[in-house]
């Protein structure tokens, strides 16, 4: 476990110039696809929102959300969640064909496989930070200002960026065994948005049994999420959601173990699995 372990953080930090030229290609392939660019970075996660604040703001008239004392405008809450979701839906997606999307240079050379779901993860973190100036400039004037509660979002980017590589790293794998697996990934991230409380705050939960609001805090999703909009809105600090950070962590970490030993077993049998 710990050679896997080793194996796979060495050959990630040894390649970070790697890492970052391959989603810097990626992403200007993509740009070169369509006449407007860069425009789409923006425009797409845009009219998402406003689809979902059309669906959820005015169809079902979802009200103010109040939280610790705190009262924020739906279209503003449910911003903040979102923001989450396009960085890390995107990086669990894609990152579950990363190995997959890679065969033809897998094939012709020694290559380091398992920085694969990094350069994803790198390549969706750019078209993250498009959406949080997008992000910032709506709160501005909606009246909600930078603090130096926001410094905090460097640690929940931090998180997220750590979830998705660690589960990056064993789907990837696992869609190399049984093409199947992608489509069950999208599958369930479909049903995981609505099942996260992105769009409805968790405290509707008043009529469920007290376990399902347990495992929704654990969801590793929804603490991101929860993290973001505490920088946002609450300012309750990091450790106010200690029980939600440890199950993080701990869920992350087994992420990381199991798919770095996943990594490092068929490492020399991707071209077999093609």
């Amino acid at each position: 476990m710990f050679k896997s372990i080793k194996y796979v953080l060495q050959e990630n930090f040894h390649n970070l110039f790697r890492i970052y030229s391959i989603s810097k290609y990626e992403l200007l392939a993509d740009m070169r696809d369509s006449k407007l660019g860069l425009f789409w970075n923006f425009a797409h996660p845009l009219i998402q929102v406003l689809t979902y604040w059309f669906a959820f703001g005015i169809v079902f008239e979802k009200k103010a959300v109040t939280s610790y004392g705190v009262t924020t405008p739906y279209i503003f809450w449910m911003m903040g969640g979102m923001v989450v979701w396009f960085f890390i839906s995107p990086c669990i997606t894609n990152g579950c064909n990363a190995v997959f999307s890679k065969v033809n240079v897998i094939t012709k050379m020694k290559f380091p496989v398992s920085i694969l779901p990094a350069t994803v993860v790198m390549k969706e973190l750019f078209n993250h930070f498009c959406l949080m100036i997008i992000l910032v400039i709506i709160f501005l004037f909606g009246g909600i200002y930078p603090s130096i509660h926001w410094l905090g979002l460097i640690y929940y980017v931090l998180c997220a960026i750590i979830f998705s590589i660690s589960l990056s790293l064993t789907t990837s794998v696992l869609n190399m065994i049984a093409r199947d697996t992608r489509k069950l990934v999208l599958a369930c991230m479909r049903l995981l948005l609505y099942l996260t409380p992105i769009l409805w705050d968790i405290k509707q939960l008043t009529h469920m049994p007290d376990f399902i609001g347990w495992i929704m805090k654990a969801n590793p999703i929804y603490y991101v999420v929860q993290g973001y909009r505490d920088c946002f809105f609450y300012h309750k600090g990091i450790l106010f959601y200690s029980h939600s950070m440890i199950a993080f962590w701990v869920i992350t970490l087994i992420l990381f173990v199991f798919g770095s030993c996943m990594m490092y077993k068929f490492k020399h049998k991707f071209i077999d699995l093609i």
